[in-house]
Formats: C-alpha cells, structure tokens, sequence
C-alpha cells in the first residue's frame, strides 16, 4: 500500500479548502494543515507496502481489542475510515463494492453526518447520477482525506473532496506557534475538521447508496468506541500527571491535594472499569462485526464527560499558575535565560527544572489551552452529547432482568 510521501502526492488534487478566511492553494503547503497531514501519513508509513489493518473487520473479542489499539494509536482518520469498513457487514453490495476500491488506493475517508442549518439533501436524480446540496459540520479531517461519505436522508453518497462543487471550510486547533516544541502533543496530533458545502454536487450513480437512514449508528461505531477508550487513557493520564506535578511541587502529601488526587484516582478507575465492561460485554452484529457493547460505551462516556471538567479543574488546581506561564523551550535553550531558569524552576534535589517545565507544557497542551478546549469539546459531544449518551444508555438497557430482579424483590410472583 503507499506511502506517506505517496498520501502527500495524493493531496494535490485542486480541492476547493480554506481557512482562517483564506483559500488554500494547496494543503501539503499550508503550515497548519501540514500538521494534520503529517500526522496522517505517519499511519501511512507504519503499514507502507502492506493492507492497513484499519480496513479489517474484527470478528472475535481479541481482534477488537486490536481494533481499538490500532485507533488510539493512529491518526484521526483512520477511526473515520474503519467506520466507513464497519458499513460493509449491513449486507450492501454497492458499498461492499465501494469500500473493496477505497481498499485497493489505500484510500481515507471522513464521514459526513451532522448537517447545518440547511442539511444536506438530493435536489435532482439525472442521467448518470444523483446532485446533492447542502452543508455538514462537524466533518473531521475533510481536507486531507480522499473521499467523503455523506448522509442525505435515507441515502448515502460516496463524494470525493477534490469533487467540483465540495467547498471545504476548514479549522485545526494545531498550534501557531513559530516554534511549537512547548505543545508536545498538539504540535504532531491534531487533526482538522470542517464545514463541508455540496454546492449542487454530481454523484455518479454506482457511488449512491440507497436505504441509508440506519447507516449512521454504525458508521460512528468506531468514533464511539475509540472516543471511550481514550477517555479511560485519557484519565489514568490525568491521574499521572497530578501525582507527579503534586511531587515536583512538593505538596503531595498536603490534606487538600490528597483529596484531589484521590477524587481523580476513584474517576481513573470508573473510566477504565466501564471501557473494560464494553468490551467483556462486546456484541455481534447481524454481518458478523463485533464491537463494544453500547449501553457501557454511553453509560461510560456519559460519566467520563460529566466529570471531566472537575478533575481538570483539580489537576489546574495541584499543578499552579505555572500550567499557564512555564518558560517555553527556547527559553530553556537561551544561554541568558536558560541556567537561570533550570535554577528557579527546581523545586528541590531530584526536581530536574526543565522537566518540571515540560510537565506543565503537556498539562497546559492538554488541558488548559487551544488544543484542550477542542478536544473536550469535541469528545464532550460524541455520540449525540451528554443528554443523548444519558437516553441512549437507557434505550439500549436490558430492562427485563432488572424489572424480574424488583418483582422478585417486592414478592410478585
């Protein structure tokens, strides 16, 4: 399969993309959106000459495991690509068509989902194909992937980005920094998303896909999945890093920060525990799939996110101002400023300065800045948001055991 070199060449295909108010001429070339197409081609490379895994469907719980590995360990992109493999087990010969050709390019996809204000919709069925019109949001990575998968009522159409008419608004919470070592995680994870505009788009006719209203749930199957999995990595991180700033700072054993860290370690746990229940728990879908079971993955995801806020708030809290105004690297790196600082940011002997500064620039990178606010957001709101995740927990409750569990408890035969 090609390489990242080979995904780069691939970009420059005259997509229609802007952003920050600008056309872009090309993608490979924009600084911002170079980040997220580095990040892509990193997968790219890892799997050069060989079928990426992410095209596998898993069909036995040690498979999904690596599934879900394969996607936190990879780009964005690859999560929205298994999802639009996941489609293949609905028993469509026409998307088992298409998906079998985004295999043999090596091809990635974004799914189209969410609609604007003004959703998209087929306007005209013509001679050689079906014209759509209308805008998605919310589409990520839409300009470095190949191809999108849009949801138009009860069809679906497979649409290149570089198609005329796709008009790709673009935003990345990629860092602007000149010099961006001080974001040590956004500076090579982040990936763009977009408002995605069908300006009355031609959609040859092997490329739509009809009885597509039920596509949805399983083409965010894996969004959903991954989204859990990396909360539960997400918070053991968190958990991490307040214990170790608590210690360079030297107020690990202080009464209120033992409570903080103890509220993060019971959050930690929840986390994992409800991840690891999802999968125990993983179900088999009617084309063989198996995937996490969905009443823990909202159950999960609905408790991860409304705590999230709060053990931020306590790791802001044991960390200090320092999360916000540790020195940068090239700070470090000045022969005027940097031995003064390695001295003043030393807290104590085995307290390295600069890695207590570098611990506060992944704090702030992840939990208090640009990249921060988007990635909570973000994964605040998959799978419909807190209210959705809460009735979507319900909805997939098996409630006959537990209605059986109350009659038996209350004597009714």
């Amino acid at each position: 399969m090609i390489t990242g070199d080979d995904y780069r060449a691939s970009l420059r295909d005259g997509r229609a993309v802007w952003l920050d108010g600008a056309r872009v001429p090309g993608v490979n070339d924009d600084e911002l959106l170079a980040k997220s197409i580095s990040w892509v081609a990193s997968t790219y490379d890892r799997f050069a000459g060989k079928t990426n895994p992410i095209f596998a469907v898993p069909r036995t719980q040690a498979e999904l495991r690596e599934q879900i590995e394969l996607l936190l360990d990879s780009d964005r992109t690859a999560t929205t690509t298994a999802g639009c493999m996941a489609l293949t087990t609905l028993g469509n010969p026409g998307l088992a068509a298409y998906a079998q050709g985004v295999i043999e390019r090596d091809a990635r996809v974004a799914a189209a989902v969410d609609d604007t204000a003004k959703p998209v919709a087929v306007v005209a069925e013509q001679e050689g194909g079906t014209v759509i019109a209308g805008g998605k949001q919310h589409v990520i990575g839409a300009a470095v992937v190949h191809e999108l998968l849009v949801l138009a009522g009860d069809v679906a159409c497979a649409v290149p980005v570089s198609a005329p008419g796709v008009r790709v608004i673009s935003h990345t919470p990629a860092p602007r920094a000149d010099d961006d070592r001080h974001f040590p995680y956004s500076r090579s994870h982040t990936i763009s998303e977009a408002i995605v505009v069908f300006d009355d788009v031609l959609v040859p006719a092997e490329r739509v896909f009809r009885d597509a209203a039920g596509f949805a749930d399983t083409l965010q199957v894996w969004d959903r999945a991954r989204a859990v999995a990396d909360q539960a990595d997400r918070a053991e991180l968190i958990m991490g890093l307040a214990q170790t700033i608590s210690e360079m700072n030297g107020i690990q054993a202080v009464s209120h920060v033992r409570d903080k860290l103890s509220a993060i370690a019971v959050y930690a746990k929840m986390c994992r525990a409800g991840w690891e229940a999802a999968l125990a728990n993983a179900r088999v879908n009617d084309g063989g799939m198996v995937c996490p079971d969905d009443s823990y993955l909202y159950a999960t995801k609905s408790y991860g996110g409304h705590l999230y806020s709060e053990m931020t708030h306590y790791l802001h809290d044991v960390a200090g101002g320092s999360v916000i105004t540790a020195p940068t690297i090239a700070d470090l790196e000045n022969p005027e400023t940097g031995d003064y600082l390695r001295k003043y940011m030393q807290t104590m002997h085995g307290v390295s300065g600069e890695h207590r500064a570098r611990i506060f620039h992944i704090i702030r990178d992840l939990f208090a800045d640009t990249y921060a606010g988007w990635d909570k957001v973000t994964n605040q709101l998959v799978g419909g948001g807190m209210h959705h995740q809460r009735m979507a927990t319900l909805d997939s409750f098996d409630l006959e055991p537990v209605k059986a569990k109350a009659r038996v408890a209350a004597g009714i035969e």
